[in-house]
């Protein structure tokens, strides 16, 4: 995986916050009613760019985005199978539909059938669209034929099922601070933040020294270590920290990982917790 470090922008943490709340809060109002989900494309379009690891810049309804006439030349706001598009921020574009179910008390709600895709699939073939977006409100699965549908295609875009409801509670999750009087979470934190700072400062600083001489065998200019921790300790979030000290502005870091599962988490974790802007590039092997 390779992450370009972008300038540091602040992030608006309150405005972000309230989006995922306010989305959540109107998931949980309409979950248990049979909808047309329009609604599903509003909270869609309105918490995307506030989703970290969607990696979204900006979100648009069909109707409202401003470049679909050059794109889709003769095409009007009327629905054509793409509910929403989204920019990447590496400037890609991602066709989105979304399809809301009425969800049982455990979120689950009935499969998404090849009919029902049919019309999405057949208005992506534009070249211009790098990612091919089904956004649902539960676990709502694809159905066998629906599936099949939905692999690759000649341009190895896959069709993927996304649960909103599950990208937006994670965010809020990993955003939320133990419970007032919860002292022992409060300590636990504490202690995890302080290791996670004292093996951060380590690392840097020791892989600075070795990179100015020629000791343990690497060339002038060059270092490495290992670091072994336990899990639950935080090493995803503490390599980030040390790639983000290393790494200047505009610069790339390559991360390597042994399976694809393991790609997936630590694109997550870097866009969730990164301190500014990264743009990840996931390069896999089938």
């Amino acid at each position: 995986m390779t992450l370009t470090a972008a300038n540091p922008i602040p992030p608006n943490n309150n405005a972000a916050e309230t989006a995922i709340a306010d989305a959540l809060k109107e998931l949980e109002a309409n979950n248990p009613n049979q909808t047309d989900g329009k609604w599903l494309e509003r909270i869609t379009v309105r918490a995307a760019p506030h989703l970290k690891d969607w990696d979204i810049d900006q979100a648009w309804s069909w109707g409202e985005w401003p470049e679909r006439e050059s794109h889709f030349p003769g095409n009007t706001q009327q629905d054509v199978g793409i509910d929403a598009v989204a920019i990447r921020s590496d400037g890609a574009l991602i066709a989105i539909q979304c399809k809301a179910r009425k969800l049982d008390e455990n979120g689950r709600g009935g499969d998404i059938h090849k009919d029902e895709l049919n019309k999405f699939i057949a208005a992506t073939t534009k070249s211009i669209l790098e990612e091919r977006w089904v956004v649902t409100n539960g676990d709502n699965r694809m159905g066998d034929k629906a599936t099949e549908l939905a692999q690759m295609d000649e341009r190895g875009r896959p069709v993927k099922l996304i649960n909103i409801h599950t990208a937006l509670t994670d965010q809020q999750n990993a955003a939320a601070p133990p419970e007032p009087g919860d002292t022992a979470a409060a300590a636990a934190l504490r202690s995890k933040q302080r290791m996670q700072d004292e093996a951060v400062a380590e690392s840097v600083r020791l892989l600075r020294e070795h990179a100015q001489s020629d000791s343990g065998g690497c060339p002038v200019g060059e270092a490495r270590g290992r670091l072994i921790l336990p899990c639950g300790t935080g090493k995803t979030r503490i390599s980030l920290r040390i790639v983000e000290e290393l790494t200047p502005a505009g610069e790339l870091a390559v991360v390597l990982c042994p399976s694809i599962a393991l790609v997936a988490q630590i694109r997550r974790e870097y866009l969730q917790n990164a301190a500014g802007p990264l743009r990840a590039l996931a390069v896999c092997s089938d």
